[in-house]
């Protein structure tokens, strides 16, 4: 039977000249120079991936220090499901950290501040006027120029409204949608309220920061609580005695210490005073200081290395500086200190104590309040009180047996309420309900 003339090219022919088997093979190889094709279309024409949605998580902290908001992230990412999820991360200052393979993007530094021109009340206001403007819109200039390159389906701002602005009205322009994560008891003006209806959904880490963030009528469009989390894997006991020895602390000496940045609102003055009084009573106790010093607490940690110089005081207390094994400084302590002179958004570092399994002791006030439960996982004392701190150390050094309880009950609280896996799974609930929304 003759072969139906084919039309058009030689290619076109020997391919309606061919069997079935023949056709077949030339089918697959023509597919397979379309999707060649469509592999060298432009960035700009090609459609998005319809699984991992970029996040860009913004964290704009400039102490020179890894603080709550950022170490927060770094809890977050390594856990994100990258099937869904592909984020990066924005800073406006260098930091030495790991980002489980995450892009990582430093911004332009900040403009110089411009000083006031004259001593009066009216020069001050304009001066802050104009630094004000020339930050918020060299940071928002640089912002959008990285949402122009990043493209992100959503926006993650870490520092909460106040701090960040820029970020709110970076995303606003480019129409990305916006999550916004309250971490602090703050004040809030008109530009804060205002830029808050431009938020898709914001994230408290407590519900007394919920509460605050209503009174102070912010009106994001969700606002939700969502406690962070911690990585219980990195809290398994078995460091401390590493640390007492590099420090020349005997094994069975009584240890204090407080983690955090020096700087005064941190209340390490008030752990130092609230050693030296029971010492009075525990004379072998020591304390360790951990922490290296913010950007602002220079003249504060000179105070605090002049008193513990002091004779009631010298070789008890030891500044560590900074330090990358946390985990393993919470685990040389019998007790570990919070002790913050205004009210601390949530206090992760308790968390941390409680995960190895520490008794706890902080203020009566702000994020312990959510975190400590009184008389069982630790002890909660009035606030800028170092008698109270001393007494509430004092009861924990002559009791043993209930520090050991206290740890155990801390232990089960972390893994019952603070553990990554929670706070991950409702992070990434609210990322997919905010795309969601922004998509339609």
């Amino acid at each position: 039977m003759p072969v139906e003339r084919a039309r058009g090219s030689r290619r076109a022919r020997i391919f309606h000249g061919r069997g079935g088997a023949a056709r077949r093979r030339a089918g697959r190889g023509s597919a397979r120079r379309m999707r060649r094709r469509a592999h060298s279309v432009p960035a700009a024409w090609r459609p998005e991936p319809m699984s991992a949605r970029r996040i860009l998580f913004v964290e704009a902290s400039t102490g020179g220090v890894v603080g709550g908001s950022l170490t927060g992230i770094l809890h977050l990412i390594p856990h994100l499901d990258r099937t869904r999820f592909a984020p990066s991360l924005a800073l406006f200052e260098p930091k030495s950290i790991a980002v489980d393979g995450a892009p990582v993007h430093v911004l332009p530094p900040l403009p110089r501040r411009a000083g006031a021109a004259g001593k009066g009340t009216i020069a001050r206001t304009v001066a802050r006027v104009t630094n004000f403007q020339a930050v918020l819109g060299t940071r928002t200039r640089a912002l959008g120029a990285l949402l122009r390159r990043e493209r992100p389906a959503l926006v993650y701002l870490a520092n909460g409204v106040r701090a960040n602005l820029d970020g709110v009205i970076a995303a606003r322009l480019r129409r990305v949608p916006v999550v916004c994560h309250e971490k602090a008891l703050g004040s809030f003006g008109p530009l804060e309220r205002l830029a808050s209806r431009w938020i898709d959904a914001c994230v408290c880490m407590t519900d007394e920061i919920a509460a605050h963030c209503r009174a102070r009528r912010l009106r994001p469009r969700r606002l939700i609580t969502i406690h962070d989390g911690i990585d219980t894997r990195r809290f398994a006991p078995g460091g401390g005695a590493a640390i007492r020895r590099e420090f020349g602390i005997p094994a069975d000496a009584p240890l204090a210490g407080i983690v955090g940045h020096i700087q005064d609102w941190k209340g390490q003055h008030l752990v130092v005073e609230a050693v030296a009084r029971a010492r009075r009573r525990f004379a072998e106790l020591r304390c360790l200081v951990v922490g290296g010093v913010h950007r602002r607490g220079v003249e504060y940690a000179a105070y605090l290395r002049e008193r513990i110089a002091a004779p009631d005081l010298a070789g008890h207390v030891i500044l560590t500086g900074a330090r990358d094994d946390v985990p393993a400084c919470l685990d040389a302590m019998d007790v570990a200190i919070h002790a913050s002179v205004v009210p601390e958004p949530f206090g992760r570092v308790l968390i941390e104590a409680m995960a190895l399994g520490r008794a706890v002791i902080a203020p009566r006030e702000g994020g312990p309040l959510a975190v400590v439960v009184d008389g069982e996982t630790g002890l909660l004392v009035a606030p800028r009180d170092a008698d109270a701190l001393a007494d509430a150390l004092a009861t924990l050094l002559a009791d043993p047996a209930r520090r050991v309880a206290m740890g155990h009950a801390g232990r089960s609280r972390v893994d019952a309420v603070f553990d990554i896996r929670h706070h991950v799974a409702a992070m990434e609930a609210l990322f997919e309900d905010v795309l969601a929304q922004g998509s339609r």
